[in-house]
C-alpha cells in the first residue's frame, strides 16, 4: 500500500507577527507624517516667498514710474484717506505674470466669502506708513526712507481681515500714533504683538517685503520689539524712526 503524503503545513502570519507589523508601520507613520508635512509647509513658504518677490520689485518698478511714490491703500473712510481702489491693482501691470495676491498657505475663509465687502481681495498689506491716505507722513518717497534694506513694505496679512493694508503706526505702548479706537483694532496690547499681520503664517515666522525690493523670512520679533512705555527698539515698519 503506497504511504499517503504529508500535506504542507499553510503559512501565514501570526497574531504575534501581525501587531509587531502593525506596531512597525504606525512608527514608521509617526516618523514620517510630520516631515511630509514640514515638507509641504516649505514648499508653501518658499511659493509665498517668490511671490513676496514679485510684489517687492511691482512696488519698486512703481515708485520708480511715480515721482518716488508709493499707491494708495483702499480706505473707505471719507476725506483724505478715502481711495476706492486698491494699491494691488496699481502695481499689477508691473508684475511679469500679474500680481499673486495668495499664499498657498492662506485658508482664510474670507475668500469666498458672499460680501464682497467682507471677501478677502490678498494675502499681501501694504504698510500704511509708506500711503499718501495714512499719519504721520501722508505718503512717503522711497528715496526718503531712511533704511530700505530694514524697511518693510508689505507683510502677510491675518485670516480674518479683508483689508489690504496695516497700519503700524497704531502698534505699541505708546503708539507712533496716538488713536486709542483705531489701535484697538490694530494692537493685542496682552500679547503684545498686532491683529492685522500674520506673524505666524509659516511656523513660527511670515515673510517680508522691503523697500528695497528685496523678501525674505522673519519671526516677528526680529521686525518689531518695544519695552513698554519706550521707543521701539527694533522697528523695520516706520520708514522713518525717530
Amino acid at each position: 500500500m503506497r504511504q499517503s503524503q504529508k500535506e504542507p503545513a499553510e503559512s501565514g502570519f501570526t497574531l504575534v507577527e501581525l501587531l509587531v507589523v502593525i506596531a512597525i508601520i504606525a512608527v514608521l507613520a509617526a516618523i514620517l507624517f510630520p516631515a511630509f508635512a514640514r515638507a509641504r509647509e516649505n514648499a508653501r513658504s518658499a511659493s509665498c516667498l517668490s511671490n513676496c518677490r514679485q510684489i517687492g520689485m511691482a512696488l519698486s518698478m512703481y515708485s520708480g514710474d511715480n515721482d518716488q511714490r508709493y499707491p494708495f491703500a483702499h480706505m473707505m473712510m471719507a476725506g483724505a484717506m478715502h481711495s476706492d481702489r486698491t494699491w494691488l491693482d496699481d502695481v499689477a501691470r508691473y508684475g511679469s505674470a500679474g500680481l499673486l495676491h495668495r499664499c498657498p498657505s492662506d485658508g482664510s475663509a474670507l475668500w469666498d466669502a458672499a460680501d464682497p465687502m467682507s471677501r478677502r481681495r490678498t494675502t499681501y498689506g501694504i504698510n500704511g506708513y509708506l500711503t499718501p491716505n495714512h499719519p504721520p507722513y501722508w505718503g512717503m518717497k522711497s528715496s526718503a526712507i531712511q533704511d530700505p534694506t530694514h524697511c518693510i513694505v508689505a507683510a502677510e496679512l491675518t485670516l480674518n481681515i479683508a483689508r489690504d493694508h496695516f497700519m503700524p503706526m497704531f502698534w505699541g505702548m505708546p503708539p507712533k500714533v496716538p488713536n486709542m479706537m483705531i489701535q484697538a483694532s490694530q494692537w493685542d496690547s496682552g500679547r503684545a504683538e498686532p491683529k492685522t499681520v500674520a506673524i505666524r503664517m509659516h511656523k513660527t515666522g511670515a515673510n517680508y517685503v522691503f523697500a528695497d525690493g528685496h523678501a525674505a523670512r522673519h519671526n516677528f520679533g526680529d521686525t518689531w520689539r518695544q519695552v513698554p512705555g519706550a521707543k521701539p527698539q527694533v522697528d523695520w515698519y516706520d520708514p522713518m524712526p525717530d
